[in-house]
């Protein structure tokens, strides 16, 4: 009997160790506020994506926000919310935000990337700063150089700030790795045009090759058989980088084709002097705002009026005048 006894006894805290030991890692768990914010964070931001593709940018940008005050460092998280500040007309907000993602990791080429097209953007009320939009878009290149996007955006302001010796080379480049690029192919045969060149009909032919959408294949393919990839148009550059500098007249290019218009020489020229006008607005708004960075930069830096020293003087005149009175 005594026997029996002790072999319960013995199983019951045997028991109750094992079930202790299985308990602990649990109650350990629950009780550490490191894994409960890992928790957090990552609720958060599957919420903010599910929001953001809903599409619900305002609702998406905070629950972003609150992830971000979880984990401050995380890329997608400050990606996606300079995405939705952009969508939601924030590009202050917007360039922070991404300026913020290229800080925690500088080879971040779509940060990069972000930040080139949001300071290369027609769209008047974002900013344009050809200079740092330049320096992040061959960033972005030099990161990823298999990447389209930076070489033809590169090409637009490098065009816009006048250099278009420069801004043939990279659309040319865009070109030799996409023969479909409409972009490339567009641009590059407007800078030739408005240089002077008399070659219309070759540039028009590779702009009208380049936009070629042929027809679907009727009835049935057979195992093997495929489109012609090189015959089939890129599709367009456009969200969530927004739109091409020179992209209105690109977009009414790639609507007449889509529509089955025929693209004869006379209607490319048309729009070659549409970019041409584009061009110069585009570059005059570049230059104001180049010139009020300036301004910016000389009021920041200038030494302040020495206020004391004007008190001083009227002070002496008050004096004076106190004194005539009094006489």
């Amino acid at each position: 009997m005594r026997g029996q006894t002790l072999a319960v006894l013995c199983l019951a805290l045997l028991g109750d160790v094992t079930f202790a030991g299985c308990r602990r890692p649990a109650e350990s768990e629950a009780a550490d506020p490191r894994r409960e914010a890992v928790r957090a964070f990552w609720a958060k931001l599957h919420a903010a994506n599910e929001t953001r593709l809903r599409p619900d940018c305002a609702a998406a940008a905070r629950l972003y926000e609150e992830a971000l005050a979880l984990d401050p460092r995380h890329e997608d998280a400050l990606y996606y919310l300079g995405q939705c500040r952009r969508d939601l007309g924030q590009p202050v907000y917007a360039r922070t935000t991404f300026e913020r993602l290229v800080d925690v990791n500088p080879a971040s080429a779509r940060g990069h990337l972000a930040l080139g097209a949001l300071l290369a953007s027609p769209d008047p009320a974002e900013p344009i700063d050809l200079a740092a939009a330049e320096a992040h878009l061959r960033r972005a290149h030099e990161i990823n150089g298999e990447e389209t996007g930076p070489v033809v955006r590169l090409g637009e302001v490098l065009l816009l700030a006048g250099r278009a010796t420069e801004a043939r080379e990279w659309f040319e480049a865009a070109l030799r790795t996409n023969p479909k690029s409409v972009e490339a192919a567009f641009l590059a045969g407007f800078v030739a045009w408005d240089d002077g060149s008399g070659d219309v009909a070759r540039l028009a032919r590779r702009v009208r090759e380049a936009a070629k959408v042929d027809a679907p294949i009727k009835g049935v393919l057979s195992e093997g058989d495929r489109k012609d990839a090189k015959r089939v148009a890129a599709p367009p550059l456009q969200s969530p980088l927004g739109r091409l500098l020179f992209g209105a007249p690109i977009a009414t290019l790639r609507g007449r084709s889509a529509a089955g218009e025929p693209i004869d020489d006379p209607g490319l020229t048309g729009l070659w002097r549409k970019a041409r006008r584009l061009k110069a607005e585009l570059g005059m708004r570049a230059a104001r705002n180049a010139g009020a960075r300036r301004r910016g930069r000389r009021a920041a830096t200038a030494a302040p009026r020495p206020r004391l020293a004007l008190d001083d003087r009227w002070l002496s005149h008050a004096v004076a005048l106190i004194r005539m009175a009094r006489a």
